[in-house]
Parts: structure tokens; C-alpha cells; sequence
């Protein structure tokens, strides 16, 4: 004989491997959809390319006919059989240097993202999900931080840090941050009412549960967008601070400063200049592609509407 507590448990039960079921269902139909995005042309395209670039920065001691650093002994020679590239005022092969200034550029604004996305979404999620006084704290801090001009903060920030690549990587993570915090925010503002969250707590699953497993996966999609459009930017900043003598120290080849070591030439060897420009416009090119491409692709509302 079933007493009331056992008609409830096995409900309960029941209830369970249901949801279990269509989570599963649902998982297999979200993996789907998301190999058939990376296969659209607007996100495959760019994302071969982006992939290539970064084996040829990481494989650079491989690929790079010098070192970037050597002096030849021949300096300002124009684009040719012998350097593809030409060389610098130093006699230093151009080519060689874009390669491994790809390492620097690339690596810090990879960093610097990855930094900003881990402490955003952290706190995004606190913010949308306990309220409150963690709400007001972290909003109105990230307020604060938007509040300046990124180029004039960023130059605050170097000046009180002082140039590096790890303080690049710090300052240009804190001005990112709150991008990801406010999306994040929203986003969990929003799920954070729907019934499976309401579900969660019902059967008495702890916060850090309900925001690992319940929120943060349905989060997923506007961070990856964000990542992407974000790399673009932190490229630009960190091109931007080491034009300005703020980022990687010379002999230390970016892509910025090696424009900055360009301009007293461009009007006699323009190569010098449009080299490095064409390689940061093409990257952040092909990022913001990307990010418009997920976008996209990961919208229900936009799938539903093609």
C-alpha cells in the first residue's frame, strides 16, 4: 500500500527522468545546431583564418626566415626575392617581425579577453542572480569603470602600472569587463524567473548549482559573440598603447609599434607602414566577421526568422 509520501517521491521520480529526457533531447538538438553554424560560411571563413594566423604565430621560431631581432646590416630595402617583406631602419626582415609581433599582439588580447570573460561572467552572474546589494555593488562599479574614455583610461592605467605585457593584459582585461558583466546581467535578469530555475530550487539545489548548471549554459551564446567582437577591440587597444610607446618595449616586435617605427619613412618606404596596417585591419576583420556571423547563428530569434 502507497502512502501519500511515496505517490509524491515517485512523481518526483517520474518528473525527473522526464526532464532528463528532454534535456537530453535538447542538448543533442543544440550540438547539432551549433556544428551546422560553424559551417556557414560567415563563421567558417573567418574562423579557418583566425585558426591559421595563430599557428603561424605559435609555430614563429619554425616559419620566420630570421630572427626578429637580428640585425642584417641592410637596412630599408624595398619588398624583394631575398626579403619578401623588404626591411626596417635597423636592417631587421620585416616579415619576420609581423610574425612574431603576432605573438604579442594576439597573445595579449587573447589574454586579456579570456581574463575579462572569466571575471565578467562571474559577476555578471552574481549580479542578475542574488540582487540586492551584489547588484548595486557590481553594477555601479562597472558603471564607473565605463564612465571614462577607453584609449584615456587605458593611458591612466600604463601610467600608474607602467608599460608591460602583463599590465597590458591587466588593463585591458579591467576595461573589457564590464561588457561581459552587463550582458551577463541581462541575461541572467532573465532566466534567473524561468520555471527550470524555479524547478531547481524546489528540489533544493544550491546556488552555485543553479548557476553552473541552469543559467550560466543558457548564457553561453551572446558571451561567445562577445568574446569574439571583444578580441577585435583589445587588438586595436593594444595596437593603439604600443603605437604610443605604451605597450611592448622595443626590441619586442607588435604590430603597433612597429607602425610607431614607421612613420618617420612612410612617405619613401611606405611598405614599412601599410605591412603591419593591412595585417591588424584584415584580424580584426575577420573577428568582428566572426562575431556578427555567431551572433547570427546562435539568435533563435534571427533562426527562426530565415
Amino acid at each position: 500500500m502507497h502512502t501519500t509520501a511515496d505517490t509524491a517521491t515517485d512523481s518526483l521520480a517520474t518528473e525527473e527522468s522526464l526532464a532528463a529526457a528532454g534535456s537530453s533531447g535538447t542538448s543533442t538538438k543544440r550540438r547539432s545546431h551549433r556544428w551546422d553554424a560553424l559551417r556557414q560560411p560567415r563563421v567558417a571563413v573567418p574562423l579557418v583564418f583566425l585558426i591559421l594566423l595563430g599557428l603561424v604565430t605559435v609555430a614563429a621560431p619554425l616559419i620566420a626566415p630570421y630572427s626578429p631581432t637580428k640585425l642584417l646590416g641592410k637596412p630599408l630595402i624595398a619588398p624583394g626575392s631575398t626579403y619578401l617583406l623588404g626591411t626596417d631602419d635597423f636592417g631587421r626582415d620585416l616579415l619576420s617581425r609581423l610574425i612574431y609581433a603576432g605573438r604579442v599582439s594576439l597573445g595579449v588580447s587573447a589574454g586579456a579577453v579570456a581574463l575579462a570573460a572569466l571575471v565578467g561572467v562571474t559577476l555578471g552572474l552574481c549580479a542578475g542572480y542574488f540582487r540586492g546589494i551584489p547588484e548595486f555593488l557590481i553594477m555601479r562599479g562597472m558603471d564607473l569603470i565605463l564612465s571614462f574614455p577607453t584609449i584615456v583610461l587605458a593611458i591612466a592605467m600604463v601610467a600608474f602600472l607602467g608599460p608591460s605585457i602583463r599590465n597590458l593584459i591587466i588593463i585591458i582585461a579591467v576595461i573589457y569587463t564590464p561588457r561581459f558583466v552587463r550582458i551577463v546581467y541581462g541575461s541572467t535578469l532573465t532566466i534567473g524567473d524561468a520555471e527550470f530555475v524555479h524547478a531547481a530550487r524546489v528540489i533544493g539545489a544550491s546556488n552555485p548549482r543553479i548557476l553552473r548548471t541552469a543559467i550560466l549554459p543558457n548564457v553561453m551564446a551572446p558571451i561567445f559573440v562577445q568574446i569574439s567582437l571583444s578580441l577585435g577591440f583589445a587588438i586595436l587597444v593594444e595596437s593603439g598603447l604600443s603605437f604610443l610607446g605604451l605597450g611592448a618595449q622595443p626590441p619586442t616586435p607588435s604590430w603597433g609599434n612597429m607602425i610607431s617605427g614607421a612613420r618617420p619613412f612612410m612617405e619613401l618606404y611606405p611598405h614599412l607602414l601599410i605591412f603591419p596596417s593591412i595585417v591588424i585591419g584584415v584580424t580584426i576583420l575577420m573577428l568582428n566577421t566572426l562575431g556578427d556571423g555567431l551572433r547570427d547563428a546562435l539568435d533563435p530569434r534571427l533562426r527562426g526568422s530565415r
